[in-house]
């Protein structure tokens, strides 16, 4: 079949327009609102919150802290590391969350040790400008509750700053912190907030301004 010549130019498809950084970032802002709009669709958040309690009850008793993770950020966050102060990861942590999507974890006390659930994890996504961003989440669950209650805390910074971050610094203001916490840096946001309980929910959610 003869080509046609009567027309010229390469043909703009959504590949190319995704390509523009003004265009891609204006969908990456769509993608991010309608995430945040739909947390609870489908029931979604309720299966999340499901997985978690099922994790709780297969591991048993003692201070534990059911995390949940809402990505409205309009891409994949990924995640990059972890680190605990006290306790441990019950299973794994989600390596993927997609735009739109709830992750669930659990974090435990060491077995057979007076001590509680404290740690953090690091997801890595893009701010409103396409640049790799790493949003830092953390929780403190301590053992003796009766002189300190339970904490969270936040930070974003650009990809990479947590591979070289000061643990001891974050851990004074996750202790610091109270049971909510706002973090925002270069069009990123997390809101993370936690329950008062020796078994508390954990919730953060990561979203664009």
């Amino acid at each position: 079949m003869a080509l046609a010549t009567d027309v010229f130019g390469e043909p703009v498809t959504e590949n190319v327009v995704m390509g523009i950084p003004e265009y891609a970032n204006r969908a990456r802002q769509i993608r991010a609102d309608v995430a945040r709009r739909w947390k609870e669709r489908d029931d979604k958040y309720e299966k999340a919150l499901g997985y978690v309690k099922a994790l709780k009850s297969q591991w048993g008793t003692g201070v534990s802290t059911l995390c949940l993770v809402y990505n409205a950020t309009g891409e994949p966050l990924t995640f990059v590391t972890s680190h605990d102060w006290f306790g441990h990861i019950y299973q794994t942590y989600p390596r993927v969350i997609a735009n739109g999507q709830w992750g669930g974890f659990l974090h435990v006390k060491t077995a057979g040790a007076a001590s509680g659930s404290e740690a953090a994890v690091v997801y890595r996504g893009k701010n409103k400008d396409g640049r790799a961003t790493d949003w830092l989440l953390a929780w403190d669950n301590p053992w003796r509750r009766i002189d300190l209650d339970n904490q969270a805390y936040a930070e974003i910074h650009a990809a990479g700053y947590f591979e070289r971050v000061d643990w001891g610094a974050i851990a004074k203001c996750l202790e610091g912190a109270t049971s909510q916490h706002y973090a925002a840096w270069e069009g990123c946001i997390a809101y993370v907030k936690t329950e008062s309980d020796t078994s508390p929910l954990y919730e953060a959610v990561l979203s664009l301004e």
